[in-house]
């Protein structure tokens, strides 16, 4: 229907098989993609998904922004990105009504506000509506957005998606988008849609006193934080994951007399997952530098929602020289660079490293063994060219934070140090590891 638009529809689905089907059902046929997150349900939630041709994806980690952000990084490529409910409350043969100003060139988010559409009698909570009335009118206080309702059936622009680096990962996916498309001059509008009583089950969120109260709480620190301290667009903060493919007996080769060439190798793609997943929340856009294998493979390992390149000849120094250029020169302001083998690392490293480069040239996060696990530049800080912050530091030894310390201050470089953390590189790391994956399963 929309030549030229690639359409993706994401369904993030917790125990909704009695109205699920119906959903997928619904989608007109012209959209090219269904993606339906399953989120830990335990009603055959995802049989039914793949019984109506959409493809599943999994996240154990409760949460709607936990389950749209899985979804997202399993898409094809798309123009758009539509976002629909799994119990069947919206209507999505009206999917043409949200796609319609995007497809005009009028704007890139649009919201179907089921405040100006035909919403049944008892659809919409009173707590929903008084939550929906205060969040419009602080948008409209803060940053004269003009909405009239934080609707989950939505639909916009990957481009302007991941620009705006949408990281919530609960009750405040919805504000969270409108917010930052506000702050960053996304343009955007509402339409009209309809709504209707959910076909099974109870809400996760109006039905619940814990749904209400996480939800309202989580809007208005959503809101007022980004009053105080606004986002900048993600394309101008680049995360640099330096991943390698697993191959057995090319990684993590001090691990093989532990856990053998297979072991190594496995424990080498396992990290790398739960990094990504972990600093998957941070504001920032998010290039894979690699090394092993073609970007068409790490592509179908790591999936379609990040930048991929080449990490280039030479040393250590050399490659994380090469993607710090490469991304000042692609038009980052900040750019934080990180590794695979801290499995303590997360968003809130990356987005304190981030904010201390406001007042630093250069951020660090020490490792337990002498070596570093970040580091973060800022683009106007005189660091880079030269290509001699990286110079004279023998890579792999346990004074590696010490002297690249001592290169910058030769520079006249200011830095500032995140707290020490574990890599997990030798045989007694991998307790390390351990502790990691037993408080996710928590």
């Amino acid at each position: 229907m929309y030549e030229g638009l690639r359409v993706s529809v994401v369904i993030p689905a917790y125990n909704e098989a009695g109205a699920l089907g119906y959903v997928i059902d619904d989608i007109p046929p012209w959209a090219d993609e269904v993606v339906v997150c399953d989120n830990g349900s335990t009603d055959g939630t995802a049989a039914v998904a793949r019984s109506r041709g959409a493809r599943v994806v999994e996240e154990t980690e409760r949460g709607y922004g936990a389950a749209c952000l899985a979804a997202l990084a399993a898409l094809d490529n798309p123009d758009v990105v539509v976002f629909l409910d799994g119990d069947h409350s919206d209507y999505p043969e009206q999917m043409d009504e949200l796609l319609g100003p995007i497809a005009a060139g009028e704007a890139q988010l649009v919201v179907g506000s089921r405040v100006l559409g035909d919403c049944a009698p008892g659809a919409l909570t009173p707590q929903a509506r008084f939550g929906n009335w205060l969040a419009t009118r602080l948008l409209r206080l803060f940053w004269g957005a003009r909405y009239t309702d934080l609707g989950p059936f939505r639909a916009i622009r990957f481009d302007a998606l991941q620009r705006i680096g949408m990281a919530d990962r609960d009750y405040g996916w919805t504000i969270e988008m409108q917010v930052k498309a506000a702050i960053l001059g996304v343009p955007a509008t509402e339409v009209p849609v309809g709504y209707r009583k959910r076909r099974a089950g109870k809400s996760k969120v109006s039905g619940t006193v814990r749904g209400i109260w996480g939800a309202g709480t989580k809007i208005l620190g959503t809101i007022f934080r980004a009053a105080v301290h606004p986002p900048v667009a993600r394309e101008q903060a680049r995360l640099l994951v330096f991943a390698r493919w697993p191959e057995p007996g090319t990684t993590k080769t001090r691990l093989i007399p532990a856990l053998g060439a297979a072991g190594a190798a496995e424990l080498q793609r396992a990290m790398t997952e739960h990094t990504l997943a972990a600093v998957g929340g941070s504001d920032a856009s998010i290039e894979i530098r690699h090394t092993g294998e073609n970007e068409q493979a790490m592509r179908a390992w790591l999936g379609a929602g990040f930048r991929y390149a080449l990490q280039g000849e030479g040393d250590l120094g050399a490659r994380m020289h090469r993607a710090l250029c490469d991304a000042f020169a692609g038009g980052a302001r900040k750019a934080v660079l990180i590794g695979t083998d801290c499995p303590n690392l997360s968003a809130a490293h990356v987005t304190e490293a981030l904010l201390l480069l406001d007042t630093h040239g250069l951020v660090l996060g020490p490792a337990a063994d002498g070596g570093y696990y970040l580091i973060a530049l800022r683009a106007d800080a005189g660091a880079l060219p030269p290509s001699t912050l990286f110079e004279g530091i023998r890579w792999g030894g346990g004074d590696v934070l010490t002297a690249q310390v001592a290169q910058a201050e030769l520079l006249g470089l200011d830095h500032a140090l995140l707290e020490t953390l574990h890599d997990v590189d030798r045989p007694e790391d991998l307790p390390v590891w351990e502790a990691a994956q037993s408080r996710k399963l928590i």
